[in-house]
């Protein structure tokens, strides 16, 4: 399971002509990976829904994470959650994801910044 440290909205762009929240999530845990992760609005879920996950193992301190011209991005958007004995990787995602819409005030930075676009 991913422990959130800090995530914060770095910008809005699109996906898939959708606009899109990409939002930094910093990792608890030392050996965790940052997080770029992609949000769209979704009227089925819990207002919002994660639609890709990239990870960056660049050193942030001698590389950006703009600096998409290496291969320091990997897609993880299904592949980082393994599940366990008790969860399956679904529930995993969706475990992630709900920590991360209640993570501080997340869900309102959302609201405002999608309110925005409308």
């Amino acid at each position: 399971m991913y422990y959130i440290k800090d995530a914060k909205i770095r910008r809005m762009t699109e996906y898939d002509g959708a606009p899109c929240a990409e939002v930094g999530v910093l990792p608890g845990a030392v050996s965790d990976s940052a997080l770029l992760v992609y949000i769209v609005e979704d009227q089925r879920e819990e207002g919002y829904e994660i639609v890709r996950i990239l990870t960056n193992d660049a050193d942030t301190a001698t590389d950006w994470f703009d600096n998409n011209l290496h291969d320091a991005f990997q897609d993880v958007t299904f592949s980082g959650f393994t599940g366990s004995t008790i969860m399956t990787p679904e529930d995993e995602r969706s475990k992630f994801q709900q920590e991360l819409l209640i993570f501080g005030d997340l869900k309102k930075q959302l609201e405002a910044h999608f309110h925005k676009l409308s």
